[in-house]
């Protein structure tokens, strides 16, 4: 097997991504309802040229990615299923769409246009709709303009409007009126399409359902239900009490390069924000914030070193930080240090590392850069490495 640097790496377990699929299969009680896997921003940094062809193995046979190079990538590496853009491209990549086959999202009648006077064959889309996240799409307060907008799209030459979507904006959360504010989301999309079955238009797909929608407000007419965070074991919200066991797919580790003792007294990293109010052992680890563990960090985490936690001490470096290791046996130069995932019983998720200085779980994984080696796993051996410089 390919030999991988030591210094930092993320380990993606596939097991545990099968785990997650199969917990995931048993929220949709609609048979007809079809399972999205969105695997946008490199399988939110697990690697999209093997969790996307893993996905498909299992069932899950469309995919939705964030553009046109995410989607042409995921063709070139051998995934046969529907492919939905969920954002924007520009129309002058209409002959492209085709090409791969690709479901482009229509973001309003203008960006339609511009595709079909672009289109030398018929582009296959989705078309976004508004309900009450403001971001994309056919503005649906008023239904009936709403769908004369989407008949005029679904009219323009070489335009297949074969589905539409909405995108829920507080789905994961219990607050009373957030739940009222999902249904109201819901209600307005599917009145659209009450409206357009009234003029003779059924589009294949109509969809409404994320990762939060499909677990806590999971609507039968919704016949896609786009999971995303909740495929690589975190929650939507991590103060959500989830009905399925979810596993961690990425371990982030790194090997410890360097062991010291530091006196009472002494400052650790940069600015002086640490001082060791008593002799400590510290240890040196190799990844810093341009790794994607970020410098919020400082002072806050901890990580996991022979099945105990280390907090980290001092700022967090572009390159490398320092951990307190007083106490914890057998700590050397190569020994492994578990930044986020899972370690045997010992489980600390990106979502809690997240909670410490104020950002989402998504935020994290998606982070971690490409000067990351991935390694792919599939019940304790190792399947490949991807290393992307």
């Amino acid at each position: 097997m390919k030999k991988y640097l030591r210094r930092a790496w993320a380990e993606i377990h596939l097991d545990r991504l099968e785990n997650n699929i199969n917990e995931i299969k048993t929220l949709v009680k609609n048979p007809s309802t079809e399972i999205a896997g969105v695997v946008k921003a490199n399988a939110y940094g697990h690697d999209d040229r093997h969790i996307a062809p893993f996905l498909e193995k299992h069932g899950i046979n469309f995919l939705a990615v964030s553009n046109i190079k995410e989607a042409e990538k995921l063709r070139d590496c051998g995934c046969k299923g529907d492919i939905l853009i969920l954002g924007y491209t520009p129309p002058e990549y209409a002959d492209e769409l085709s090409d791969y086959n690709i479901i482009q999202t229509a973001v309003s009648y203008v960006h339609a246009k511009g595709i079909s006077e672009n289109a030398k064959k018929p582009v296959r889309i989705h078309i976004a709709v508004d309900t009450g996240m403001g971001r994309i799409g056919l503005d649906a307060e008023d239904i009936t303009v709403c769908a004369d907008e989407f008949e005029k799209i679904a009219s323009l030459p070489n335009i297949r409007a074969e589905g539409a979507f909405t995108h829920y904006a507080v789905a994961d959360s219990y607050a009373p009126d957030n739940i009222e504010y999902t249904k109201n989301q819901t209600e307005k999309f599917f009145a659209l399409s009450d409206e357009l079955k009234k003029r003779g238009i059924r589009p294949k797909h109509f969809h409404c359902l994320n990762s939060a929608g499909g677990t806590f407000h999971f609507d039968e007419r919704s016949t896609i239900a786009r999971f995303g965070i909740m495929l690589y074991g975190l929650k939507p919200d991590n103060m959500l009490d989830m009905p399925v066991k979810l596993l961690p797919v990425m371990d982030l580790k790194a090997a410890v390069s360097y062991v010291k003792p530091v006196k009472a007294g002494s400052f650790i990293s940069y600015g002086r924000t640490y001082c060791a109010e008593k002799d400590i052992l510290a240890a040196t680890v190799p990844i810093g914030y341009a790794d994607g563990y970020s410098r919020l960090l400082s002072g806050k985490a901890s990580v996991i070193v022979n099945g105990k936690k280390a907090p980290v001490i001092g700022r967090v470096c572009m390159d490398q930080l320092m951990i307190d290791v007083t106490g914890i046996p057998d700590v050397h130069e190569g020994t492994e240090v578990l930044l986020f995932g899972m370690s045997g019983d010992i489980v600390q998720t990106a979502d809690e590392l997240a909670q410490l200085y104020g950002t989402i779980g998504y935020e994290i994984i998606c982070g971690i850069s490409k000067r990351i080696p991935r390694v792919i796993m599939y019940n304790g051996e190792i399947n490949d490495v991807v290393e992307y410089y």
